[in-house]
């Protein structure tokens, strides 16, 4: 795990500039808990979605993957909308399929864990993290409940739209995507 977690993270730090503090616990928290706590509220999850769909600049960033791993398991990923809109899904039935993918139903004893080895990684040098940042950052996150979001240098860097697919591997989900043209 540690290793395939590593991948993950050089991956998004060569991917995203900006990529900080805050990009990696959102990176880690979205591997272990997906959109669950978006899903919640179906009416709201789906307006937003269409308002933010009309809002994508399809032209921007045109070498953005569709889809971005955020998981060392290699489940849970970030579905991009420039790319989504750019090959014509009709973002309705696209809210739909996101809304009723299966429940991640991620545990925050996982996150404890994947945030420890995080903070290894960081020990060792091969992450460019202070340990000391990481432990208070986690400390916050687990204590107050608090649903990490990009940092400000991300956000300007790399305009994220995306939505997250709780296990691209469902097979149910898959064939959802696929009748979009998305798989």
């Amino acid at each position: 795990m540690k290793r395939t977690l590593l991948g993950l993270i050089q991956l998004h730090l060569g991917r995203h500039p900006g990529f900080g503090l805050e990009d990696l616990a959102k990176l880690v928290y979205q591997g272990v808990f997906g959109a669950d706590h978006l899903l919640v509220e179906g009416e709201r999850f789906v307006h937003e979605f269409l308002r933010e769909w009309e809002c994508v600049d399809e032209k921007a960033f045109p070498e953005e993957p569709l889809f971005e791993s955020v998981d060392p398991l290699d489940r849970t990923h970030r579905l991009n909308l420039r790319p989504a809109k750019r090959k014509g899904a009709d973002p309705e039935a696209l809210a739909e399929v996101l809304l009723s993918q299966p429940r991640k139903r991620g545990a925050p004893a996982e996150f404890r864990r994947r945030w420890e080895l995080v903070i290894e990684l960081a020990e060792e040098g091969t992450i460019p993290f202070s340990p000391g940042a990481l432990r208070a950052h986690g400390t916050l996150l687990l204590e107050t409940g608090l649903v990490p979001h990009h940092s400000r240098p991300y956000r300007r860097h790399n305009r994220p739209h995306y939505r997250l697919v709780n296990d691209l591997w469902d097979e149910g989900t898959r064939s959802a995507l696929r009748s979009l043209g998305l798989l």
